[in-house]
This record gives C-alpha cells, sequence and structure tokens, in this order.
C-alpha cells in the first residue's frame, strides 16, 4: 500500500506535541510539508521532525505537494478557511478543536466535505483515552440503565494560556472553547450524542491577567500577546443543557478560579441502574441492596497517537472518523448557544 502523503499547517506548540511526532513515526505516512506563516519556525519544525519540505502558504503548499491529508493546528478563527481551502483540492483534514467559531460556518464546512467528498476528522482526542473507551462499554452494555444527568468540568485555579488564546478574533471565546470544547464533547459522546434543545449558560471575567508566580501555563509558540494584553474573553464559564431525550448536562470550565487547581477532565454520568465518573475511574450501583462503588482497572494510553492512527486509517479506508465533521458542527451549536445565552441573560432554544 502507498504511504499516506501528509502536510501539517501550523507549527505551533499543538501541532508540535500532539501532530507531527506521530505522523514522524508512522511507518504508513510521508511527512510531506509544514506549513506557518512564520516561515523560519515553518523551515525549523520541517527539519526537526523530518518533513520534507517548508511554506509560509497553504495555497502554494497545496500547489506543489501532491498530499492526501492535512492536520490543521492554527488559530480557531483560520479553521474553517483552511478546511475548505483543503477540500477544493481533494484533500483530507484532520482539524484541531473545536471545528468552527460559528454553528453557520461549521455547518457550511460540512456541506464542503461532503461535496469535496473528504474526510473531515475534528481533534477531540479525550475519545481516544482509553479510560473513556471503558466507560463507554459500561453505558453502551446498558449498565447505566437510562441516564439522566451528566456533569461535566475542568476546572484551573491558574492556566490561562497566553498568547492568542485570549483574543476572541483568533480564538472565538476563553477557556469554554478552548478546554470546555473537550469535557464537553466527552460527556456528549459517553452519553449517545443526544440532541440539544436548550441551554442555560453564563460567562464570566473576574480574575483575567494575573502576575500569580510559580504557576504552570500553556505557552503559545507565536510571540503576539504573549502577556495576555489583548484579553476579551470569559475566564470561566457555566452551562446547563437540556436535551431532546430530557436528559441534562451541567458544565464547568475556568481558566483561572480560586479553588483546587485540577487539570484534569471530570466527567460524572447517572442513571436509574448506575452511574460512571472519569477521574477518578469508577462504576457506582446497587446489588442485592447493597450500595457498591467499583475502582475499574484501566491501563493508560497515548490518546493523541491512537488519534492519529484512526485519522489514518480512516483516510486509507475512506471510513468516517471519530469524531465526524457532523459531530463537529452539533458541539459547535451547543457552544454558539452557550455564548447566546450569557450575552442575552436568558436560556437559549437551539435551532434545528
Amino acid at each position: 500500500m502507498a504511504k499516506i502523503k501528509i502536510a501539517v499547517i501550523g507549527a505551533g506548540t499543538i501541532a508540535q506535541i500532539g501532530h507531527l511526532p506521530y505522523y514522524r513515526d508512522e511507518t504508513g505516512v510521508e511527512l510531506c510539508a509544514v506549513v506557518d506563516v512564520n516561515l523560519e519556525r515553518a523551515t525549523d519544525v520541517a527539519r526537526k521532525f523530518g518533513a520534507n519540505a517548508a511554506y509560509s502558504d497553504a495555497k502554494e503548499m497545496f500547489e506543489k505537494e501532491n498530499v492526501d491529508a492535512v492536520s490543521i493546528c492554527t488559530t480557531n478563527q483560520s479553521h474553517v478557511s483552511l478546511s475548505k481551502l483543503a477540500f477544493s483540492y481533494g484533500v483530507d483534514v484532520l482539524v484541531e478543536k473545536p471545528l468552527a467559531v460559528s454553528s453557520a460556518e461549521a455547518w457550511e464546512l460540512v456541506n464542503e466535505a461532503e461535496r469535496a467528498k473528504c474526510i473531515c476528522m475534528v481533534g477531540m482526542s479525550h475519545r481516544f483515552r482509553n479510560e473513556s473507551q471503558a466507560l463507554k462499554r459500561f453505558i453502551e452494555a446498558g449498565d447505566l440503565g437510562d441516564i439522566y444527568y451528566a456533569n461535566a468540568k475542568i476546572l484551573r485555579r491558574r492556566g490561562t494560556p497566553t498568547g492568542w488564546f485570549t483574543d476572541k478574533s483568533k480564538s472565538g471565546g476563553g477557556p469554554l472553547m478552548d478546554i470546555g470544547v473537550h469535557v464537553l464533547d466527552l460527556a456528549w459522546w459517553l452519553v449517545g450524542k443526544p440532541v440539544p434543545a436548550r441551554v442555560s449558560g453564563q460567562l464570566v471575567k473576574k480574575i483575567g491577567r494575573y502576575e500569580t508566580i510559580m504557576s504552570s501555563r500553556w505557552q503559545s509558540a507565536d510571540s503576539a500577546n504573549r502577556d495576555n494584553s489583548i484579553f476579551d474573553v470569559e475566564d470561566f464559564a457555566s452551562a446547563y443543557i437540556r436535551f431532546e431525550n430530557n436528559m441534562v448536562m451541567n458544565l464547568e470550565v475556568s481558566w483561572a478560579l480560586n479553588g483546587p487547581q485540577d487539570d484534569a477532565l471530570k466527567v460524572n454520568i447517572y442513571g436509574d441502574k448506575g452511574g460512571v465518573s472519569l477521574d477518578p475511574l469508577r462504576f457506582y450501583s446497587e446489588h442485592n441492596h447493597i450500595l457498591s462503588e467499583s475502582a475499574l482497572s484501566v491501563q493508560s494510553n497515548d490518546q493523541m497517537k491512537d488519534e492519529i492512527s484512526h485519522f489514518i486509517e480512516c483516510v486509507q479506508r475512506r471510513e468516517t472518523p471519530l469524531p465526524s465533521v457532523h459531530e463537529g458542527a452539533q458541539i459547535v451549536d451547543i457552544l454558539e448557544a452557550i455564548h447566546a445565552s450569557s450575552e442575552l441573560n436568558r436560556e437559549v432554544i437551539i435551532q434545528k
């Protein structure tokens, strides 16, 4: 079988830790090019990971390199335009989360992918964790019964990333679009991807820029806004989401909060027969009229490696990826509704 020819667009941190190392190590992949608006960085990163070429312009790369697929690891607001450009060349796409910063753009991308007959996968790596897969097995086996409530959260005490993340024109939002999208997608997928109906949300910026010492944060590879001087997004978000099947979900995310430091994604799912939790990994039930709690033993895996392997396999076999572009658009629907609810200070109905 011929090798899959891959290019990576965006040479920042997520490209270097979550995409390029795994493409380099895949025997069935030829890493053709790295693209970044900063050509010097693209050249350095291409050399570091053994890519054949470096470009500062994605269109030029598509014209010169006969690639089969790309990873798009750029600022959020550029995901749609770069994905559409790839589709125009018949190239499959793995785009980092979120798929888009608006529902209209997200569903436009769904249509473009279908029209071009291209694969479009959204980078939701937490679905590929062995722990997540274990919980999914319990749920699909019916061990929870009728699921009626889920709680999903990731609360950082101090963990605001530097760079473009706090610039709404590039990110589309704060922790909700950055880390909230991960825990929302994971919980939604675990409970069976019910259709969202109504959302009540609240976004606030209370701590904003801070000078806390001896605390770590995600460092953007780009020097722009390194001091977070542009900070026009929230640093905390919460939402109450109602689904058409009458299930509800509570969501909480923060970059900065005066509470315990905990970067772990926490998901709790409750049914009338049992419940499960992620971190700690547990199954809760009642057996012979006695309450029981089981710690689940699962060997951890490299979720990003498995995500990349899945994408490559989908490209080779022409299969629908996990998650699909449709699922990515549904998540953007919820994110947009949370933003709208906060701005309007009322519950919002999600339009079909």
